[in-house]
């Protein structure tokens, strides 16, 4: 069972995932949570639905795209809330095809994998009474630019979409009808226990910062989206 997350469970032991975000955790700017109903966007092995629950969430409920990978993770999903004896549900949902409301949506390295990262964060805003929680890789290069940008072809292999520097993540966000309270700066991913994982970490693309980095931001819905092209785009 190759694992996505590193998860702390009850017995002492960590689910041997390529990413531990237990770190990256820390560095959320968490809204206050305590009775709320959550939704986590593509859940992977639901790092982050439990991370949510453990912060003091009523309910919550996490998503993915059905996909070869989505079935493979949601097995050790299960695995982990049964472990946990968690209360997380699970439904196998695109971001596009989200119902109903939540007080508080966290999103984690979606708008990378999605064709219109713009149209996704919309998507997000119908379904939320309260804040987004938002966390992305960002080009380090793209930093050094004191403009809004994005580059296709993230990884330059066509498994992902785009990538931001922060101000792009941050008007993106903005031009989909959010109000940013809060942004992060640049952060630093921590590979996971997987030896892949512990081997790309050791890389020059991840040491110069070229992969690994990352920005979280919360954001209250404001008002309308942005229409820069009319209704008809």
């Amino acid at each position: 069972m190759d694992w996505w997350h590193a998860i702390d469970l009850p017995d002492g032991s960590v689910t041997p995932g390529g990413w531990d975000l237990r770190p990256t955790a820390a560095r959320i700017p968490w809204p206050d949570l305590d009775g709320k109903r959550c939704l986590d966007v593509g859940t992977a092995d639901g790092f982050w639905a439990f991370e949510l629950e453990r912060r003091g969430a009523a309910d919550v409920l996490a998503t993915d795209l059905p996909s070869p990978f989505q079935q493979r993770a949601r097995q050790r999903f299960e695995h982990a809330r049964d472990a946990l004896g968690s209360r997380v549900r699970y439904e196998e949902l695109g971001v596009f095809d989200l119902e109903g409301e939540f007080d508080v949506i966290f999103c984690g390295y979606v708008l990378q994998m999605v064709r219109d990262p713009a149209g996704a964060l919309a998507a997000l805003r119908r379904v939320c009474a309260g804040h987004l929680l938002l966390i992305e890789t960002v080009s380090l290069p793209l930093e050094a630019l004191p403009s809004p940008l994005a580059r296709l072809d993230a990884r330059h292999d066509g498994r992902e979409w785009f990538v931001f520097n922060r101000r792009g993540l941050r008007k993106a966000v903005e031009l989909a009808g959010w109000r940013v309270e809060e942004q992060t700066g640049v952060l630093r991913d921590h590979p996971g226990p997987l030896p892949e994982a512990q081997r790309a970490s050791r890389s020059w693309k991840y040491r110069i910062g070229a992969r690994g980095r990352s920005c979280a931001l919360r954001a209250a819905a404001a008002g309308s989206a942005t229409q820069l092209f009319g209704r008809d785009g």
